[in-house]
């Protein structure tokens, strides 16, 4: 007996060990890729190549130096995932309920037209002209049809160009797109498994979004607005991120446990804090935990890499990378052009050419479901190479290739989007013969609408503080025909403004990412009504930073830091005890005149 409970202390032992053991091994994987996220981030920034190539070579160094696979850390998968949910939720602040029910043909139409012929497409190609089976061949379809939502929104974010023609057809074609992963995910599902009805699945989808729908939507916006409100009255910046978390990991977890896409919840979650105050601080506090997030899903994407199986089939990818992007950048011309002209269809085009990082979750469960195999079944490569040749391949190995391209396109994405009115230029002096009638006129629209969206953002004047002198600015500015906003990180003044019918904003203005929200590049002045030199003195100098030419006021009872600000070259410094001196004394002079006027 004694013996049994010896050997059952020691077998409980090793087990403990082994469990602490393995989570320090997760653990040191996730340090060592955090650690060369941040370094590779500065090295890249120095030699001014695009991030996204670096976290990817990262990844690819990281596999091999230090020999780590994605696979030895389901964490550290968690977590670059995580980038993707910050990304959607970001990008669901700035679309908002109404604004998607007025992108109807950019979602609906667009996309579905989009998704439905590069399937289409892509399916005919690999069923009846290389000759894959008939499983293989509408997944791979179905993957390629996706693009790039990381890559291409936080182009469309940082470019500031998510509101513009070209951005919202962008937007709205993705939005379509990862709606569209979950038929893809159920179908993978119904190939296999043969006894499974396509009625049921159906039907359960349907139930689960509206259930989705109805939690998010309805006691979701309420407890949202309770979570920030009573977290921003806090004035604790711990407790306002942390109610931020909870909301946008709560709605991708609800999202999730439903079946669908941590991504979706997340941006619903957006969609819904959107149309409350706290949306530009909350923007400001997410967006660089979204970017080093973000970088540790392209490092997790090289981590996937396989150098001997890279440089063994280099050529191959290379071209059929090539040539699946040609197509697909022709295929959405052909149908945006008719719709938004030439150059913003082209842009568009271009922009989503790339194969998505939601394909490597296709890939993943296609190979783990055994779908993916080469049987071919007949077509030009079995003419060229023979049934025997692919019959040898492995499910792992075609999961490699198609990694690979997927990999590759994402890439190629950030030279094209750098330069994409110049590859646009290329682009449509090849496809002229392809003009059709009244596409003129189309273009000459499009670009209005361009010069419209930017137009919007012109010539306000921002007010930085809602404390009593901000409010009788803006009860000045209202007898003036001036637009204008404020941003108070005081909640309960912003409430009142709100409730007073004010435009005041809530937020941090010492953050960058709530200036450039505010378009100080496009401002005509920026008044900061603050009494702390601190604060201004930070203001100033990110505002110096994002716009050097932005006319700045500032009002000060610091004699010293007045003097420093005319130094700078300020364009309007106010101090308040000079200018008071001049008041008070101009009055006691005038009414010493008044006195002698009398005697």
């Amino acid at each position: 007996m004694l013996g049994l409970r010896s050997l059952i202390r020691n077998i409980s032992k090793l087990c403990n060990f082994y469990q602490v053991r393995c989570l320090i091994d997760s653990y040191l994987i996730i340090l060592c890729v955090l650690a060369m996220a941040v370094v590779s981030g500065i090295v890249l920034s120095w030699l001014k190549i695009p991030t996204i190539i670096g976290y990817i070579i990262t990844g690819v160094l990281t596999a091999y130096i230090f020999g780590f696979k994605l696979e030895d850390s389901e964490s550290l998968n968690s977590i670059a995932e995580m980038g993707i949910v910050f990304l959607m939720f970001m990008i669901g602040l700035d679309f908002s309920f109404k604004s998607i029910s007025e992108m109807k043909q950019e979602v609906l139409v667009f996309g579905g037209l989009q998704i439905g012929i590069s399937i289409a497409f892509f399916f005919v190609v690999c069923f009846y002209f290389l000759g894959f089976n008939f499983s293989t061949s509408i997944v791979v379809a179905s993957a390629v049809s996706l693009s790039s939502t990381a890559i291409v929104l936080k182009f469309l974010n940082e470019s500031s160009q998510t509101k513009t023609p070209y951005g919202m057809v962008s937007v709205g074609i993705l939005i379509f797109q990862d709606i569209a992963v979950i038929p893809i995910l159920l179908m993978i599902k119904l190939l296999s498994d043969k006894d499974s009805q396509l009625l049921t699945l159906l039907l359960t989808t349907l139930i689960s979004a509206s259930i989705v729908l109805i939690l998010l939507v309805l006691p979701g916006r309420i407890l949202a607005k309770v979570f920030l409100h009573f977290s921003a009255n806090m004035k604790t910046d711990e407790i306002f991120v942390g109610a931020v978390f909870l909301i946008v990991l709560g709605a991708a977890y609800i999202s999730k446990s439903f079946g669908f896409s941590l991504t979706l919840g997340a941006f619903l979650a957006g969609m819904i804090i959107s149309n409350t105050p706290y949306k530009y601080q909350v923007s400001s506090v997410l967006v660089h935990f979204r970017d080093i997030l973000l970088g540790v899903f392209f490092i997790t994407v090289g981590m996937q890499v396989d150098i001997i199986f890279l440089l063994e089939y280099f050529a191959v990818v290379i071209v059929l990378v090539v040539l699946m992007m040609g197509a697909k950048t022709l295929l959405m011309y052909l149908f945006l052009m008719f719709f938004r002209g030439e150059r913003v269809g082209m842009r568009v085009a271009l922009s989503l050419s790339q194969i998505g990082e939601f394909s490597f979750a296709i890939f993943l469960l296609a190979s783990q479901h055994k779908i993916l195999h080469l049987t071919l079944d007949g077509g030009i490569l079995s003419l060229i190479f023979g049934d025997a040749f692919f019959a040898s391949i492995t499910p792992e190995e075609i999961y490699q290739f198609l990694t690979l391209m997927v990999i590759f396109s994402m890439i190629a994405t950030p030279f094209i989007l750098d330069k994409i009115d110049k590859v646009t230029d290329i682009f449509l002096r090849y496809m002229r013969p392809i003009k059709f009638k009244g596409l003129e006129i189309k273009e000459q629209t499009s670009q209005e609408g361009i010069e419209s969206k930017k137009t919007e953002l012109e010539g306000h004047v921002v007010v930085c503080g809602y404390g009593a002198l901000g409010q009788k600015i803006l009860e000045y500015f209202k007898g003036c025909n001036v637009e204008y906003v404020a941003v108070d990180k005081d909640y309960n003044k912003v409430d009142v403004a709100i409730k007073k019918g004010e435009n005041v904003i809530y937020g941090d203005i010492t953050r960058r990412r709530i200036l450039e929200q505010l378009g100080v590049g496009q401002c005509a002045a920026v008044i900061i009504a603050i009494d702390s030199v601190e604060t201004a003195q930070k203001i100033y100098q990110n505002i110096s930073s994002l716009s050097p030419l932005c006319k700045v006021i500032v009002k000060t009872k610091n004699t010293i830091f007045a003097t420093h600000l005319h130094t700078q070259g300020v364009y309007g410094v106010v101090d308040e005890r000079v200018e008071i001196a001049k008041i008070l004394s101009d009055l006691a002079l005038q009414a010493v005149e008044e006195k002698s006027k009398e005697t």
